[in-house]
């Protein structure tokens, strides 16, 4: 996550791809993935982001959540 995305309503990420009517790049896949996990629930910390098992069923959701948002298909690969 950008130092500056806490502060806006939209990731960056988010603005850039549908801008440009691209694809996401992978790191700009899993910094919306982040921010979507974080902001999810209160008690969660960006930190702990990085512990998850990349198969854990909250970081596929969230992955899924930014593909969706960045995509417009959830149902893509991740």
């Amino acid at each position: 996550m950008g130092q500056d995305d806490g502060d806006r309503v939209f990731a960056a990420e988010l603005v850039a791809c549908i801008g440009e009517a691209r694809e996401p790049t992978v790191p700009e896949l899993f910094s919306v993935a982040e921010r979507v996990w974080v902001e999810g629930a209160a008690e969660r910390s960006a930190f702990a982001w990085g512990r998850l098992p990349s198969a854990h069923p909250d970081r596929v959701t969230a992955l899924r959540a930014a593909q969706a948002a960045l995509c417009g298909d959830a149902d893509g690969p991740v």
